[in-house]
C-alpha cells in the first residue's frame, strides 16, 4: 500500500464516528435516501456487493430484504462499526478489508452498488474503477450509483446546487476524504462499461429544494 493510500485509510478511520450522522445532517436526510434506493433495487437470494460501503446503512437495509450483502472497504475503522450494526440486528454480511481494485469476482454479482464511492477518486481512475466494478455484475445484473446530482433546473437552482456541493467537497478535501473534481455524469461511461442505463431517480435537499443528489440504476448488458 502506498503513502497515499495509507493516508486516506487513515483518515477515513478517523472520520468512522461522525462520518454517517454529518451526511445525514448536511443533506438532510437525502443522502441516506439515495443510499436507501439502491438496497430497494434487490431481491433476496439476490448477491450485491457495497464498493466503498463505509459504516453501511444501505447494506443493512438489503441484509434486511433477505439479499446476500457482502460489504466492502478500506477502512478497518468504517467495518468495525458496520460489523457492530450487523450483529445488533441479528444479520450476516461477508465483511472484506479490501482495495476494490483487487475484488476479482468477475461476473459474480447480481447487483452493485458504488454509493458515493466514486467521487473519491480523480477522474482518470474513476473511469477505471466504475469499469472494474461494472464487470463484478453477472449480465443483466444491475449496477447501481448514489452521488451528488449535476446541476439541473432553473439558473438559481443550479447555483445553489454548485456552491452547496462545492463547499460540501472542500471540507471533505480538508479532512484529505476526496480530491477536488469536478462533479461525474457517470451515465456517461456506462457504455464503456457494458452497462445501460434503465433511470436515474433525484433528491431534492430537505425534500423540497433544489436537486442535488442523485441515483443511477443501470443493467449489464448480456453477451450476444
Amino acid at each position: 500500500m502506498s503513502t497515499a493510500e495509507i493516508r486516506l485509510v487513515r483518515n477515513y478511520d478517523r472520520a468512522a464516528w461522525f462520518y454517517e450522522t454529518s451526511a445525514a445532517v448536511f443533506s438532510g436526510g437525502q443522502i441516506r435516501a439515495s443510499k436507501k434506493y439502491t438496497a430497494a433495487q434487490v431481491k433476496a437470494g439476490q448477491k450485491i456487493i457495497f464498493l466503498g460501503v463505509g459504516t453501511g446503512e444501505e447494506a443493512i437495509i438489503a441484509a434486511q430484504r433477505g439479499a446476500h450483502v457482502t460489504c466492502l472497504d478500506i477502512s478497518s475503522g468504517m467495518l468495525e462499526r458496520l460489523e457492530a450494526r450487523m450483529k445488533r440486528r441479528g444479520l450476516k454480511a461477508e465483511i472484506l478489508c479490501q482495495d476494490a481494485f483487487q475484488h476479482d469476482r468477475l461476473g459474480y454479482y447480481d447487483a452493485v452498488a458504488a454509493n458515493y464511492f466514486l467521487n473519491v477518486f480523480r477522474h482518470d481512475d474513476m473511469q477505471r474503477m466504475l469499469k472494474h466494478a461494472a464487470g463484478l455484475v453477472r449480465p443483466g445484473g444491475k449496477f447501481m450509483v448514489a452521488d451528488v446530482a449535476l446541476a439541473r433546473g432553473n439558473p438559481l437552482s443550479r447555483i445553489f446546487n454548485l456552491v452547496y456541493l462545492k463547499t460540501a467537497m472542500a471540507t471533505f478535501w480538508t479532512l484529505g476524504l476526496v480530491p477536488l473534481h469536478r462533479n461525474y455524469d457517470y451515465a456517461q461511461y456506462f457504455s464503456d462499461a457494458q452497462l445501460k442505463l434503465n433511470h436515474i431517480r433525484y433528491f431534492r435537499l430537505f425534500k423540497g429544494g433544489p436537486v442535488v443528489f442523485q441515483t443511477w440504476v443501470a443493467t449489464k448488458k448480456k453477451s450476444r
